[in-house]
Parts: structure tokens; sequence; C-alpha cells
């Protein structure tokens, strides 16, 4: 079996994630004055002080956070209109949390600010026309035990403690990508706050232009109160084949022999692979998830191979609603643990280039031993179907990728003292780097899905190079966020020439 204490000892991996960001630009040096909220929202607002601040305001990342001297919990639209009113004519700074989990360096420029925490919206609701209406509060399991409890499924990220509205807003990558192509694609309408309280709806056939903008770059625009999402027949059952491994280091190369053949892979077909560190012995090993929404013996044809390598495997059947929480040996659920400084950076490939990654699994056991701080670092590729992604035109939203999604490769950097930091950082940053040459990774510029972003590349790494595209995001940021209190979370230039 997969040691357990083994999986803990590894840390949390990268997650679908980022919490609906907001303005800092002329506001992020305003303090508010304490006890100055309208007396209306004044019982609405956690102080600094307050016994239940921190578990409001804790994120999944502490490096190079927001920070905070106030928490806003709005129970209803009126509050949240009210409250956006008031912050924004106090010119205030805001973040509005809906998971917590966006790790981006830009989120550092909220400073001083007050979080909107959205915990009061988490409902998840089947509607008749098997549609569901889901809150900005509530979380992939949330979203995951409704829809499938109705034998349906839907596109989602793999971590359940993410945020359902921050994932989306980015794109929404997971592992039904090949079948139902991304969670933003799936979203059929939105209802927004904007920067001064008014609330407009999104859709197809209301606000067209705002609902293309929202999918892939929604974090721009306004605070989403809910969304309704497309949902799908519930593939084989709902049952899913997955197979969880330990492999020796030795073995990476083979690995990626086996692999790279497979693309694209099986549209029910997804796999992950770990490099990283035991935290005690410092040794490096291998993990694999490889999930296949199928029958068992097709999954089992599929990881066999891989089986064949290991030390360890664990081969489970588990329902889609079990997937989130009893998946990869329970260690998505390590995943959620809050607080640590998790400094990550992400690329996009086309393949996996075996010699830099042999190169870069041996650089890390070198990273590591000399700085055994860092013993919780890892990276991954998250190899994913593309074939429904791929088949929605690409002018149909704002997510720029399609066409140059077929792994997506991660670098996690995690500690907890601040000694290793530079260290670690400069290491990180310069194998992502190593990555995004065309000729490692397949493509002819970088392509960095966004909710996986650093935070230091420039907009168009992440909402594309398309000319079309960018006038066409300035021009929405222009209307809907004129003033930049949405700029906190890789901001939409409001100018052409600032796109590069």
């Amino acid at each position: 079996m997969l040691r357990i204490d083994f999986l803990v000892a590894l840390i949390a991996l990268p997650s679908l994630i980022l919490a609906a960001p907001s303005g800092f630009n002329s506001f992020a040096s305003t303090k508010r004055q304490v006890n100055s909220w309208p007396q209306d929202l004044s019982g609405l607002v956690v102080e600094v002080d307050d016994p239940s601040f921190d578990e409001l305001s804790v994120r999944w990342s502490t490096f190079e956070p927001p920070t905070f001297d106030a928490v806003f919990v709005p129970e209803s639209e009126e509050d949240l209109t009210n409250g956006l009113a008031y912050l924004t004519s106090e010119g205030i700074p805001f973040l509005t949390k809906s998971g917590g989990h966006g790790y981006s360096i830009t989120l550092n420029s909220i400073q001083d600010a007050v979080q909107i925490n959205m915990a009061a919206f988490n409902s998840v609701t089947m509607n008749e026309d098997l549609s569901v209406t889901v809150g900005s509060g509530a979380n992939l399991n949330d979203f995951v035990q409704v829809v499938g409890g109705a034998g349906r499924e839907a596109p989602v990220g793999s971590c359940p403690c993410v945020g359902v509205m921050g994932a989306t807003l980015g794109g929404g990558i997971g592992r039904l990508q090949g079948l139902h192509g991304l969670m933003s694609d799936a979203v059929r309408s939105f209802r927004i706050a904007l920067w001064n309280g008014t609330f407009v709806e999104a859709s197809a056939d209301v606000n067209s232009n705002l609902f293309w903008g929202m999918r892939g770059a929604g974090q721009n625009f306004g605070v989403v109160t809910e969304a309704v999402f497309e949902t799908y027949p519930a593939t084989n059952g709902g049952l899913n084949y997955e197979a969880q491994l330990e492999l020796p280091v030795e073995t990476l190369g083979e690995i990626i022999d086996l692999i790279n053949p497979m693309l694209p892979l099986d549209p029910a077909l997804a796999i992950v692979t770990i490099v990283a560190s035991n935290a005690t012995t410092l040794e490096t090993v291998v993990l694999m998830n490889i999930v296949y929404i199928g029958p068992e013996e097709e999954g089992r044809a599929y990881a066999q191979p891989f089986i064949d390598l290991s030390v360890n495997s664990v081969e489970s059947i588990l329902t889609w609603v079990d997937l989130p929480t009893q998946g990869s040996g329970g260690f998505n659920n390590v995943q959620c643990v809050p607080g640590r400084r998790n400094d990550l950076y992400g690329q996009t490939i086309a393949t996996i280039d075996k010699e830099s990654v042999l190169e870069m699994t041996q650089s890390l056991t070198t990273l590591i031993q000399e700085n055994p701080l860092l013993n919780a670092s890892s990276f991954l590729i998250e190899s994913f179907p593309v074939q429904r992604l791929d088949a929605i035109p690409k002018r149909s939203s704002a997510f720029p990728h399609r066409g140059h999604v077929d792994h997506y490769f991660e670098i996690l950097v995690s500690f907890t003292d601040d000694s290793v930091s530079e260290v670690g950082d400069n290491w990180a940053r310069e194998w992502r780097n190593h990555f995004s040459q065309p000729e490692v990774s397949g493509w002819d510029s970088w392509v960095i899905y966004q909710n996986y972003a650093h935070g230091d590349e420039p907009p168009s790494i992440l909402y594309g190079t398309e000319r079309w595209r960018q006038a066409r995001l300035t021009a929405l940021k222009n209307t809907y966020d004129p003033h930049g209190f949405f700029d906190g979370y890789h901001p939409i230039p409001r100018r052409l020439q600032d796109w590069s």
C-alpha cells in the first residue's frame, strides 16, 4: 500500500484556485479607521482582535500574501451592495475570498485591506432542468456532493476545498475536460456585483460581452455571488478506476517514455506525475495518480505498465462523489492545509522533455539535501485529456489556451522558515524559465494557465497574445472596473500599450 504517513509528509500541492481579487492602485496605502463602518454593516465586520479573525482571514499560502485589518462577511446581496458602496467610496482596498487558494504574488499588492468573505453564499442547488446554481462561497466538494448525488457530473478540479468560483473564473481545468471542457465552459450565467454595488447578469443572451470575459478573466470585473452551471449524465454510472502509485526515482525516464506516446489521452483518462521528497529521509521519489472514468478493466489496462514499475500501489473503484476526498490516498485533504509559504510557478508544455525532467529531478534532490527546510517542495505534471476542451472555438471565451494544454507543469517550493525563501524562489524561477523555452516546452512562446501563474508574467502570457483578444479585454476592464478596484489578481491592463 501507498504509505499514508509518507503522503502526509509530502506537502500541499498546487490547487485549481483563485479568490476573486480587488483593487489596490491609489487605494493601497489607505487605512480604514477602526469602528468607522456604517451602523447597518458594523455587525458583519470582524476586526483583527476578534477570536475568529484568523480563521476567517487565513489563506492556503502565506507567501507574498495580502494583509487584512478586517473581514466583512455579507449575509445577503443587499449587504454586499452596501459594503462595496462603502469601501469604494472611502477608497479602502478589499479582496474577495471564495476558497482562499489564490497564490499569485500580485495579491501582495493588497495591503491593510478588508477581506470580503463570501462564506454565507455557500449554497449549491440542483434545478429542475438539471442545471445547478452555485453560490460563490461553495467549494468543489460542496459542488460534487450535490451534483453527484443527483446522478450527474460536471468539470471540476481535484482539490475538494478550492472555491468553485475562483477556479471557474480563471478557466477551470480538471480531469473531465476531455469529456466536457473547462468548468467555465459549463457556465450558463453569472450574477455579479460591480464596484459600486450594482448587480448585473451575464450570459450568452444578457451582457454577452461580459459573459465572454468572465470565463477566463472573470476576477477582473466584480464579485460573483452565484453562477448557473450545466451538468451531464454521470459517466460509467459515476464510477472511477483509480491507481495510486509510488515508484523509484530511477524509473522516471521509463514513466515519461510511457506517457508521451499516449497523447492525446483517452477522454476519460487523467494522469498526474509528482516528483517529491520524503520529508524525513529526504529520499526523492515519484508518485503517480491515474484516474479512468470507465470500466475497471479498461482503466487497469492503462495503469498496468506503471504499476509494473511501482514499489507500492493501491487500486480502487471510487464514485465521482468520493473521488475528491478519498482519491489519491486521501492526499487531496492534505493539500487543503492552509498557512504554509507556498511559492509556485507554472507552465504548459506540449510534450514531456525527458532530459530536462531528469536533470530537474537531480537538481531538486540537491536543493533539498542542501536546504532541508525545503523538504516539502516538489514538481508535478498534470496530463489531462483535451478533446472537448479543444473542440470548443477559441474565440468562445477569454480562456486563451485551447490547443496548448496537453500537460500542466507546476513547481512548488513550500516552507515555513523564511531563511530558505530566496534560494527556493530562485531555483523554481530558473526551472520555470527553462521549461518555457520553445525547445523544451514545444510551444513558440510561453503558455501559462493563469490559475497556475506565479504573478511575474506579462498579461499577454496569461490572457493571450492576439491583439483582438487584448483589445476586447481592455475595453471590458474600462467598462466594468474603470477605477481598478479589482486589480489585485492578474489585472487586465486598461491601456493597450501596457499588455507586453
